[in-house]
């Protein structure tokens, strides 16, 4: 396990960066300390993107925050201290170019402001209990913040507006009678904004939410839905272009304990619901983390199993308007489990941060991807994902949210310190050159494999279908019988499986005709005969000379003309020859024929 290392910016230059010259699409870790997370993204014009989330063990963690540029090439990375615990769980650039974080401590939720170089400027937390998770710039100016604050035994949703010095312009505070919670928002054209979570009613169980907040900070409406299993909460909410309809998703599970399923429902500007689905993994869990709107009506989503159990891999998958999958992929990250917290939309594709989990030790893990979900000319594989989808029919229940104070927000002292990551590129190219003896053989004879290409950490192995290896000589392939067979070699390490074929043609080395020989007893070419290179079941080899005179003959697959003609030297000339021979090429019987010339030189 590698210890959280605070060194001097000095150090810092030394950064080591395993990647590939101008690669612009990757999949890296980042090492700190025993457990590193990273929670949102925030992406700048010039492709610049900031990760932000904890470091160290669960209890006692830091907030973390770099900033990368787009080939992941990290330009500064900081550790940053209220002395106590604290995680960061939102970054987005402010007006003014600088950079809003809210992060939560043990009982608290925070918020400050940090240059483009990572300098805390200021840092506010709330006076009462509660948590924050999201930052909504907004239209008119301001930052609307939103989480749950705790007035009471159970949590009410909590929005706030903050203004460029984060001070509170107004706070809606609102639930019902169990836990309330926000966990993202969106603003239309007017300035109304609607916020999505969860509120659990009488039974204490939650329900999805969605909230209605005016521009003044007035809850409009609420609404809960449920579809009558145990737990039921949304993640996030997203536009629809074409109209005022929104997108909500979550995830939800059931009253028996079965695996959580990614949960979708479109809504009108109303809350009332067009369309409903879940989407689910056999045997997994798998819950929407987190919800972006991409052109034509589509939106991409970042889902994992919410706990990063054993087993579940960091996924994305985009879906059309009538939530129909156009793409799915899951991304190993090196270790046992993976997951994805944020994914936002940047030129070329997408960029989304979580962590990855590897012998115990939980890195930050970020990857940018393509549109299409791919990785183009980096060596990552990722996988597809066997989802699932089924339409489900839940209830909307309007709720009239009970209201609860504000507060006041107090001034805290935050340090930054320089840190230096260990850093790994998880798409290393697995190299799979070899060679072969021969690509053409004839039946019954073996060729030698030999592996070229070797990478460190990729197990390799061979494909020999048709071939019977030699056990007594490694590489060695015997191919008994005709045919064309193709030898694969597998390279496959932690995050990605490749091949490559060689094609070996059995049964059809190519006949050769000599055009020339030289009968001078000096044991070099001094004898003329076609050159069959593999076994023939027939011959008829017939000589002329330029007068159309036959001057050899021979049935004999080995018979050969030693220049002779009658026991007597023939002389310097060209002479016709022509075969008839049957033989099996190309994997069956064949009669054929050649005919030539040939020069006896003297």
């Amino acid at each position: 396990m590698t210890q959280l290392r605070l060194l001097g910016l000095l150090l810092f230059l030394n950064l080591r960066v395993f990647i590939l010259n101008g690669q612009n699409y990757f999949q890296t870790t980042f090492d700190l300390s025993f457990s590193d997370k990273g929670y949102a993204t925030e992406a700048l014009a010039n492709g610049d993107v900031l990760i932000a989330g904890s470091t160290g063990p669960t209890g006692s963690e830091k907030m973390w925050i770099q900033r990368m540029n787009a080939q992941s090439v990290v330009l500064w990375s900081k550790v940053f201290d209220d002395n106590g615990m604290a995680v960061a769980r939102d970054i987005q650039k402010m007006a003014d170019g600088n950079f809003l974080v809210v992060y939560n401590t043990l009982q608290v939720g925070g918020w400050m402001k940090i240059s483009g170089n990572g300098d805390v400027l200021w840092s506010k937390t709330m006076s009462i209990a509660g948590s924050l998770q999201k930052i909504l710039p907004l239209a008119a100016g301001g930052y609307l913040l939103s989480g749950s604050g705790l007035p009471t035994s159970f949590s009410h949703a909590l929005a706030i507006k903050m203004n460029e010095s984060g001070d509170p312009v107004w706070i809606a505070h609102f639930g019902g009678a169990g836990d309330d919670v926000i966990t993202g928002c969106w603003e239309d054209s007017q300035g109304f904004i609607y916020c999505s979570g969860s509120s659990a009613d009488t039974d204490l169980n939650p329900d999805g939410m969605l909230a209605k907040i005016g521009p003044n900070g007035a809850v409009l409406w609420a609404t809960r839905y449920r579809t009558g299993n145990l737990i039921e909460e949304f993640s996030g909410v997203a536009p629809f272009t074409g109209s005022t309809d929104l997108l909500l998703a979550g995830h939800t599970v059931s009253p028996l304990f079965e695996y959580d399923k990614i949960w979708l429902i479109r809504v009108t500007d109303a809350g009332t619901i067009k369309w409903s689905r879940t989407y689910e993994l056999p045997d997994l869990d798998l819950a929407a983390i987190d919800l972006k709107p991409v052109p034509g009506d589509q939106f991409v989503i970042s889902a994992a199993d919410r706990t990063n159990s054993l087993g579940s891999q960091a996924t994305l998958i985009k879906i059309a308007q009538n939530g129909d999958l156009l793409w799915k992929y899951e991304y190993k990250t090196g270790g046992e489990r993976g997951i994805l917290r944020e994914v936002i939309p940047v030129t070329g594709g997408y960029v989304a941060a979580g962590s990855s989990v590897k012998n115990g030790n939980e890195d930050l893990f970020v990857v940018k991807v393509g549109p299409e979900g791919l990785l183009p000319g980096a060596e990552c594989c990722p996988g597809t994902v066997n989802l699932t989808v089924k339409d489900v029919f839940p209830e909307a229940e309007p709720f009239t949210p009970g209201t609860s104070g504000g507060f006041i927000p107090l001034v805290t002292f935050v340090a930054a310190m320089p840190v230096n990551p260990d850093i790994t590129n998880i798409c290393v190219p697995i190299d799979l050159a070899f060679s072969v003896s021969d690509s053409a053989i004839c039946p019954g004879d073996c060729i030698v494999i030999t592996p070229e290409g070797i990478t460190p950490g990729v197990t390799y192995s061979f494909l020999t279908p048709g071939g019977i290896p030699d056990t007594t000589q490694p590489g060695k392939v015997c191919y008994p019988v005709n045919g064309t067979f193709l030898i694969t070699r597998i390279g496959e390490n932690a995050t990605c499986k490749k091949e490559s074929s060689i094609s070996v043609n059995i049964g059809s080395r190519p006949d050769a005709f000599p055009n020339a020989f030289t009968p001078n007893g000096d044991g070099v070419n001094d004898t003329y005969k076609p050159l069959f290179l593999c076994p023939v079941i027939a011959t008829h080899f017939i000589i002329y000379n330029r007068w159309g005179q036959k001057v050899f003959e021979s049935k004999d697959p080995q018979g050969a003309w030693d220049g002779k003609v009658d026991g007597r030297e023939a002389p310097s000339d060209v002479y016709g020859w022509q075969v008839e021979y049957e033989a099996i090429r190309e994997g069956s019987k064949q009669l054929l024929k050649e005919k030539g010339d040939v020069a006896l030189l003297r």
